[in-house]
C-alpha cells in the first residue's frame, strides 16, 4: 500500500523539490517519517522553529529558482510559520507550505481549543485549499506548485493526519490533466508598440539613470550595453545587488533609504529612469513636485511597477527582462555627450575613497564594524554568497561590501525580519555546498532566533565540517544600533537602555559549547587576521567582533550631516546635499554654462 504521504513526497521529488524545511509533531508525523526514509523523499531537515523553516525555504528559492518548501503541525506552528512565508509573500519567492490539521475533539463544541489558520494562511498565500479527500491530494498538490512557481508566492495545503496515513489512489482524482511539472515556457516577448514607445522616452533623455532589481537577473550584459548607450549611471536595489557587480566604474550602489548617497543623487538629479526589474524598487527617492521626469519600466509582470504610470508618465514594457532589452538595444542611439555619465563616475570614485577613509578609522580599542565588512570585502573568495540581517549590518553590507562578478547577495527584503540572516545563511549552504557562505548579523537579530538555528548547523556538523566555509559573523556592541541611531538622528535622543541594549553575550563562548569552532576578535589590529583565518577554514564557524556602537551609519553621522550630506534620506527637490551639489556642479562644469 502507498500512502498519501509516500505520494505527496514523490510528487514534490518529480517537482525538484530536494529538501522540505519543518518541525515534527502528531498531526504531520507520517509525511516526517517518509522523508526521513532517503531517497527518493526530499531530505527532511529539521529546524528549531516554524519561522526559520519558512525563511529557509525563501532563501532556497531565491538561490535556486526553485519552489522551496516547509512544513508545520498545527496550532501554534502554523502560527510560527505565518511570519516566515510573508517573507516570501512580500519578495515574490515560490513557497510551497504543507501544513498539519489539528482534529476536533469529539464533543468539544464551544469549548474546542483546535487553532483554525486557514484563513491566516489564504491571506499569505496566491494558493490555499484545505485536502480532506485523500482522492483529491495529487491534484491538489500540482495546482499548488502550479501557483508557486506561476505566480512567484506561496501555495499552502492543510491536511490532516487521516488524510496523509491514508492509502494513495493508484490514480489520484485530476493527476491526468495535471500530474506534469510545469513545462518551461518560452520568454514572454514585449509588445513592439511598447518597445518603440521606451525607446523614444530614453533616447530623448538627457540624464539617464537605470535601476536594475532582483527581476534583471542573467541579463548583466545587456544592462551593461543599455547604460553604455544611454550614457547612463547604475544603480541596484538591495535585492539585485548582485545582478551587476560592483567595480564597474558607473554603478553607484543601492538605491533605497538605507542605500548610497550617489545612487540617491542618481535617481533624484535624472530626467529620466529606466527600471529593469526592479519591482522592490523605493519610490520615496523620487523628489516630489518639480522638473519632469520620465519614467520606462521593463518586468515580466505588468503588476509589478513599483510606480505610478500616469503620475509619472512612465512607460511600461511587460515581457522577459532580457529579452525586452534585446529588442530595446537596436532602437537605442548612442549618447556622444558623456558629461553626465562622466559626472557620475566622478561621484561614485569620491564616494568609494571616502568610504575606505572611514574604513580605516577607529577610535580607542574599539574594532570600527566599517573596518569589519572592508576587510571581508577585500578578501571575497570567488562565487561566494553573502547573506545580510536588517539593522546596523544592513548599513554596512551596503556601504563596504563590494561584490564581483559570480558573487550572490541575500537578505529579507521587504519583511526585513530580524534574525534571518543565519536561517538564510543555513539554507544557502544546503543549496550551494561548494560556494562559501557569510552571513553578517547584528548581536539583537542574532538574539532574535539566530541562537537557536545554530543548534541546527550543530547537527549537521558532519556533513558541513567538510564544505566550503559557512561563516556567521556577529557585529557584537550589545546594543539595538540602528533604532538607536534613527532616534539620534531623528529627535537627538541619547540610548534608551529599555529598548536598546541587547544582553551581554560571548557568542562565541556560545558556539563553544554547541561543538562549533569559533573566533572572538577584540582588538581593531586583528580584523583582517580574523577573516583570514575564518576565510581558510573548512565547515561552520562562528566568527565574533566587539564592536564599537557609537559608530554612525553615513545616513546618521554628525559630521555628513553638518556639512548637509543627508544623501538618500532627502526626499524632496528643495532638499540639497553635498553629494547632489557635487554632481549638480560637475554636470555643469562639463556642460559649461547650459
Amino acid at each position: 500500500m502507498t500512502s498519501v504521504s509516500a505520494y505527496v513526497a514523490a510528487r514534490l521529488r518529480a517537482w525538484g523539490v530536494d529538501r522540505v524545511f519543518g518541525t515534527p509533531g502528531p498531526d504531520v508525523d507520517p509525511l516526517v517519517a517518509v522523508l526521513r526514509g532517503g531517497r527518493p523523499a526530499p531530505e527532511f531537515i529539521q529546524v528549531r522553529h516554524e519561522e526559520s523553516a519558512a525563511l529557509m525555504a525563501c532563501a532556497h528559492a531565491k538561490l535556486t529558482g526553485r519552489a522551496g518548501c516547509c512544513l508545520a503541525p498545527p496550532g501554534p506552528g502554523a502560527l510560527r510559520l505565518l511570519s516566515g512565508l510573508y517573507d516570501a509573500a512580500l519578495d515574490r519567492q515560490p513557497v510551497v507550505a504543507l501544513v498539519g490539521e489539528e482534529p476536533v475533539p469529539p464533543g468539544a463544541g464551544r469549548q474546542r481549543r483546535t487553532v483554525s489558520a486557514a484563513h491566516l494562511f489564504a491571506q499569505v498565500s496566491e494558493y490555499s485549499e484545505r485536502v480532506t479527500d485523500p482522492a483529491l491530494i495529487g491534484d491538489a498538490l500540482d495546482r499548488a506548485l502550479h501557483a508557486a512557481l506561476g505566480g512567484r508566492g506561496v501555495a499552502t495545503l492543510i491536511v490532516s493526519r487521516p488524510v496523509l496515513e491514508a492509502e494513495a489512489p493508484s490514480e489520484p482524482r485530476g493527476a491526468e490533466a495535471t500530474s506534469s511539472p510545469l513545462p518551461v515556457r518560452p520568454p514572454v516577448r514585449p509588445p513592439d508598440e511598447q518597445v518603440r514607445r521606451a525607446a523614444g522616452v530614453l533616447n530623448a533623455g538627457r540624464r539617464a539613470a537605470v535601476v536594475v532589481g532582483p527581476d534583471a537577473a542573467g541579463a548583466a550584459g545587456r544592462i551593461t550595453e543599455v547604460a553604455e548607450r544611454l550614457g547612463a549611471g547604475v544603480a541596484k536595489t538591495p535585492s539585485g545587488r548582485d545582478v551587476l557587480p560592483d567595480d564597474l566604474p558607473y554603478v553607484a550602489g543601492v538605491a533605497a533609504s538605507f542605500g548610497s548617497a550617489p545612487a540617491a543623487s542618481l535617481v533624484r538629479d535624472c530626467d529620466t529612469l529606466l527600471l529593469v526589474g526592479a519591482h522592490d524598487f523605493d519610490t520615496g527617492l523620487l523628489p516630489g513636485p518639480g522638473p519632469q521626469r520620465r519614467v520606462v519600466t521593463l518586468d515580466v509582470d505588468s503588476g509589478a511597477c513599483p510606480v505610478d504610470a500616469d503620475a509619472l508618465s512612465a512607460v511600461q514594457v511587460t515581457g522577459d527582462v532580457a529579452l525586452a532589452l534585446e529588442t530595446l538595444l537596436p532602437l537605442l542611439r548612442r549618447r556622444s555627450d558623456r558629461r553626465w555619465r562622466d559626472a557620475v563616475e566622478d561621484a561614485v570614485a569620491q564616494w568609494r575613497a571616502e568610504g575606505q577613509a572611514k574604513a580605516r578609522r577607529f577610535f580607542g580599542m574599539a574594532v570600527s564594524p566599517r573596518s569589519v565588512v572592508a576587510e571581508l570585502s577585500a578578501r571575497l573568495p570567488d562565487h561566494a554568497i553573502v547573506v545580510t540581517d536588517t539593522g546596523s549590518a544592513l548599513d554596512w553590507w551596503t556601504r563596504h561590501l563590494r561584490l564581483r562578478a559570480g558573487m550572490r547577495a541575500l537578505l529579507s527584503r521587504r519583511l526585513a525580519l530580524p534574525g534571518a540572516a543565519v536561517p538564510y545563511a543555513v539554507a544557502a549552504r544546503l543549496a550551494c555546498p561548494d560556494r562559501p557562505v557569510i552571513a553578517l548579523v547584528g548581536d539583537g537579530a542574532l538574539q532574535a532566533g539566530g541562537m537557536n538555528e545554530l543548534i541546527t548547523v550543530r547537527r549537521h556538523i558532519e556533513r558541513l565540517a567538510g564544505l566550503s566555509p559557512v561563516i556567521f559573523c556577529v557585529l557584537n556592541n550589545e546594543d539595538l544600533s540602528r533604532l538607536t541611531w534613527q532616534r539620534r538622528r531623528d529627535a537627538g535622543d541619547p540610548r534608551i537602555p529599555a529598548t536598546g541594549e541587547v544582553p551581554a553575550v560571548s557568542y562565541a563562548g556560545y558556539t563553544e559549547l554547541l561543538g562549533l569552532p569559533a573566533v572572538r576578535c577584540v582588538r581593531p589590529a586583528d580584523v583582517a587576521l580574523a577573516w583570514e583565518e575564518a576565510l581558510a577554514a573548512r565547515g561552520p564557524v562562528v566568527l565574533e567582533f566587539l564592536v564599537d556602537g557609537d559608530m554612525p551609519p553615513d545616513w546618521a553621522d554628525p559630521d555628513d550631516r553638518a556639512h548637509g550630506d543627508q544623501g538618500p534620506r532627502l526626499r524632496h527637490a528643495a532638499d540639497t546635499s553635498s553629494w547632489r551639489a557635487r554632481l549638480t556642479a560637475s554636470v555643469n562644469r562639463r556642460l559649461g554654462s547650459a
